[in-house]
């Protein structure tokens, strides 16, 4: 069984004991039989209010305790005061701070019944409410004066009229009874105020420009904040990419160009007829071999020494297949030179040099610094993606680690574009623009005169020119700009003017703020103001007005 018990603030230690009583009455003991060996659990979470001192006592911890122990009840204490909590740990009570922290903990369960005050409290008994005195036995009278029995004698023949009923003001009577009283106060109150004078001040304070500047250190090995070095954490993200390009070469040499051509003949050396398939390779015999091919597939008719011509083509540009007539003799392939033989009877034309496009080795270090610097702006642009809000990555701060370059080319290589491919890594330093802010909201904050205070709506923070970038660690410049606006409170204002004349009135605040222009008075009822000339003498009567801060220009406007 268990039971949470709510007290008032004015229970006393004899109301609790009696509550307890109640709650968790004496365990009847049965003659002749033994008692269980596992009773049933009895625990008791005892809620004290905020405003009850009774259990601030030690000494009525104690009896508290005790009480629990003789009824073996486990007892508990719910208490938001630290002196009750520590008198129910020395007492050997257990003490929680809120009835929530109890159930967390397990001491009661979240269906454990909540008994109010009024739940506990002893039945009224019908003597109690026929308003009757109960006699007290012989051994309590003892001591008393006959006058005293005396007088209990006539009390008790008196002759009364039982009213049936609680016999008291029930505690939700008592409460409703209270609220319409502080109700009908307050509208008595209300009532008065309304019917006195009434002011209206308005303001219009004058904002004061306030600025910083700072050189900031974006550190990824620092901590926390540093308001002396001005130094904050930052922290350092990488990608990897592989990005190909080309570049246009611009070196030239004299190039072969142009590929010689002429026409061969083809002497059949059997009597059947012999077909030469397109693209069969021809060469010469004599010096370095030049190779030809034909370019369309060629029948030579039957019969030995039968002939027939086709075109060929050098196979290499240049002028090294310009052959004279007879050089080009011979067949690649060994077998085609069983069935037939090839001679050219006038010279080949056609080979040529001209200027070309050559790759060369300051080629690659073009090719490379264009992909590097591709790369990097990738780079960029993916970091970027990545950032969460208000952050950053400084351009400076990217390196560009290749991992490999591969080329289409090599030096020596006659062509007009030059192309390859890199695979880099990309790091970079990323920087918190809220902790660069942080620390120009410090600079500015620190400007700010006397009875002002910052307009958190009108703060500018930017971040200018990175100054240095040394192991990952970014300097930059920051700046912030802002308004400092007086601090003015409406209620102290109305407690300074109560009372006072309109123009003494204007030149007290005119006097303690920084205005714009002159404070604006307007009393209601109108014939106040040429009967009284005053404030009203309740502040509560003056509302002030305070309009948004202004800043003056040089020019006063």
């Amino acid at each position: 069984m268990e039971q949470i018990l709510k007290l008032e603030k004015t229970d006393d230690i004899t109301a609790i004991r009696s509550r307890v009583d109640f709650a968790f009455p004496p365990m009847p003991a049965v003659s002749g039989q033994a008692p269980a060996d596992k009773p049933a659990k009895r625990r008791l979470l005892v809620v004290v209010p905020r405003g009850n001192k009774t259990l601030q006592s030690l000494v009525n911890m104690k009896l508290l305790a005790r009480l629990a122990e003789a009824r073996a009840i486990e007892l508990a204490i719910v208490s938001g005061h630290p002196t009750v909590r520590d008198y129910a740990k020395e007492a050997g009570v257990k003490a929680y701070g809120s009835l929530q922290v109890a159930k967390w903990a397990g001491w009661v369960t979240s269906t454990a019944p909540v008994a109010s005050p009024d739940a506990t409290l002893p039945p009224v008994t019908a003597a109690d409410e026929a308003g009757l005195e109960i006699e007290q036995p012989a051994e309590q009278s003892k001591g008393k004066s006959a006058k005293q029995g005396t007088a209990k004698e006539r009390v008790k023949k008196k002759k009364y009229r039982v009213v049936y009923g609680r016999g008291r003001i029930g505690y939700l009577q008592q409460l409703g009874a209270l609220l319409a009283l502080v109700i009908l106060a307050f509208a008595l109150v209300a009532g008065a105020i309304a019917l006195l004078p009434e002011a209206t001040i308005t303001l219009t304070p004058v904002a004061r420009s306030v600025e910083t500047e700072l050189i900031v250190r974006a550190d990824p090995e620092a901590d926390s904040l540093d308001y002396q070095t001005l130094t904050f954490p930052a922290r350092t993200a990488q990608v990897e990419l592989a990005l190909a390009g080309e570049i246009e070469t611009v070196e030239t040499e004299l190039a072969p160009s142009g590929h010689a051509s002429g026409t061969v003949t083809f002497i059949n050396r059997t009597p059947n007829e012999q077909v030469i398939p397109i693209s069969t390779t021809l060469s010469t015999s004599v010096g370095e071999q030049i190779k030809f091919a034909i370019v369309e597939t060629t029948t030579i008719p039957a019969g030995v020494d039968t002939t027939t011509s086709t075109v060929a083509v050098a196979v290499e540009p240049g002028p090294k297949g310009n052959v004279k007539a007879g050089q080009l003799n011979r067949f690649d392939e060994p077998s085609y030179a069983l069935l037939a033989r090839v001679v050219n009877e006038r010279p080949f034309e056609g080979g040529i040099v001209e200027p070309a496009k050559i790759v060369v080795q300051a080629d690659k270090e073009r090719l490379q610094a264009y992909l590097r610097q591709k790369i990097q702006q990738e780079g960029l642009r993916q970091l970027e993606e990545s950032l969460a809000a208000q952050e950053f990555v400084p351009p400076e701060s990217l390196q560009v680690i290749v991992l490999d370059v591969s080329y289409k080319e090599f030096s020596g290589d006659f062509s007009d574009i030059f192309g390859g491919e890199m695979q880099a890594v990309v790091r970079g330093t990323v920087v918190g623009g809220y902790n660069a802010n942080r620390l120009a909201l410090a600079a500015l904050e620190a400007q700010v005169p006397p009875g002002y205070e910052l307009d958190v709506e009108g703060l500018h923070f930017g971040a200018g020119e990175v100054l240095d970038v040394r192991d990952r660690v970014v300097t930059f410049r920051v700046f912030a700009d802002g308004k400092a606006v007086p601090v003015i409170d409406p209620h102290q204002i109305a407690d300074d003017v109560a009372w006072l004349s309109i123009g003494e009135a204007q030149a007290q605040l005119n006097e303690q703020y920084h205005l714009a222009a002159v404070p604006g008075v307007e009393l209601k009822p109108d014939w106040l103001v040429e009967w009284v000339g005053r404030l009203p003498f309740v502040p509560l009567r003056i509302n002030v007005i305070i309009n948004q801060a202004v800043t003056l220009t040089a020019d006063g406007g």
